[in-house]
């Protein structure tokens, strides 16, 4: 069993550790898959079985994104981050919060915790656990020198004709010093799919058209999916498509998780925040369903539209009977890299009203929420004591 505690060490949901030490188990990585703003994405064999591992930049790791529009025009919003320092707008205490509760190796960490805990992993790509990897370690190293060709043509353009392993480790996992772990969480391996007859999309990007049709086959369910994220105190706040993967969320970097600092319970923000948070991603999935109407209409032959409607168009709201609860001003959405976008009409769920306390206790006691046999007749006997009473 792995001796590293599960992450992070504040209240709410945690993570636990896949295995302590690469080093010590069978592990083969066999290519990269991607890269992002915060992480890249590897493909690995550990012991015979292949996952995806995530694995976070240094700076995007440590350091909080937090900075939601239009409330904070009063901090900078720098293009790179920067560490962030106590100051007359911000405590350490909070600075110290926000590391735990805003930054994208823990947004994910809590996000699978609390789907675990609630027995919901369904509602996303399963993941495993986290990892740390150690770079100054030689037996770590080796495992990604054979992918550092890039780095190592990058640096002789920069003057450097020899690089030395450590400078080629550096530059191939963006990760300038080696003595601090590198963050990652372990993913399920996800095959994708891709057929042979292809549709332009939106922006000149390409899908077949078989994707598209099986894509558009699962938007029932992860628009369901994620009302229930919202349910369970999560929200993403910065859907775009390119998170799913084969009917999958896959990236929760942003994501924030009740119980959070900028909950309710802090006062540091409005009540309203997750709830104007909520009705973003509704909103950027309503941004989803339409591009999906527009790759239907362009498929050939055409393909069949959905009828989803994840939120409402404002317009919609001009055309009724004037309602009370519609009269202005409406509240903003918060959003961290948008405009002011008003939340004309509330999400169905708050996930700030999730009861993260009672599901924490639960997962404590070991409970596992299944009638027992020596309950159910006490509740039978109570019903048939009610029905009693009244036929009296």
């Amino acid at each position: 069993m792995p001796q590293l505690t599960p992450l992070p060490d504040c209240e709410g949901p945690k993570l636990e550790c896949f295995i302590d030490d690469i080093t010590t188990c069978d592990f083969k990585l066999l290519g990269p898959l991607g890269s992002g703003c915060h992480s890249q994405v590897w493909k690995a064999e550990i012991n015979g079985k292949v996952y995806a591992i995530k694995m976070f930049f240094h700076l995007g790791a440590h350091e909080p994104s937090f900075l939601m529009d239009p409330i904070d025009d009063d901090f900078p919003d720098p293009d790179e981050p920067e560490p962030l320092v106590a100051s007359s707008k911000i405590s350490q205490p909070t600075i110290d919060s926000l590391r735990l509760h805003a930054t994208s190796f823990y947004n994910e960490c809590r996000v699978f915790g609390r789907l675990k805990e609630l027995g919901r992993e369904d509602l996303a790509i399963k993941a495993y656990g986290y990892l740390q990897f150690d770079l100054s370690d030689d037996k770590v190293q080796r495992h990604f020198l054979p992918f550092g060709n890039g780095a190592r043509r990058h640096l002789a353009s920069l003057g450097n004709k020899d690089p030395t392993d450590v400078d080629v480790i550096r530059r191939t996992m963006q990760h300038d010093d080696l003595r601090i772990p590198m963050m990652a969480i372990v993913k399920e391996w996800v095959h994708s799919f891709e057929g042979t007859k292809w549709v332009q999309l939106i922006g000149g990007d390409w899908a077949s058209r078989e994707s598209v049709k099986r894509d558009i086959g699962h938007l029932p369910r992860l628009l369901r999916n994620l009302r229930e994220l919202h349910k369970s105190g999560i929200v993403i706040r910065d859907l775009k498509w390119q998170q799913y993967l084969d009917g999958q969320l896959v990236d929760f970097s942003f994501a924030w998780t009740i119980p959070h600092i900028f909950g309710p319970e802090s006062g540091l923000r409005p009540r309203w925040t997750f709830e104007s948070m909520a009705a973003w991603d509704l909103k950027c999935f309503q941004t989803i369903l339409n591009e999906f109407d527009d790759r239907a209409e362009t498929s050939v032959p055409r393909l069949r539209k959905h009828n989803l409607v994840a939120w409402q168009s404002d317009d919609m709201y001009e055309r009724l009977r004037p309602r009370p609860q519609l009269y202005g001003p409406a509240l903003p959405m918060l959003v961290y890299d948008g405009n002011f976008q008003p939340m004309v009409h509330h999400p169905p769920f708050d996930p700030a009203k999730f009861n993260w306390r009672a599901v924490q206790k639960l997962t404590k006691k070991g409970a596992t929420r299944r009638v027992t046999k020596t309950k159910a007749p006490q509740r039978r006997a109570l019903r048939e004591a009610s029905k009693e009473r009244r036929t009296k």
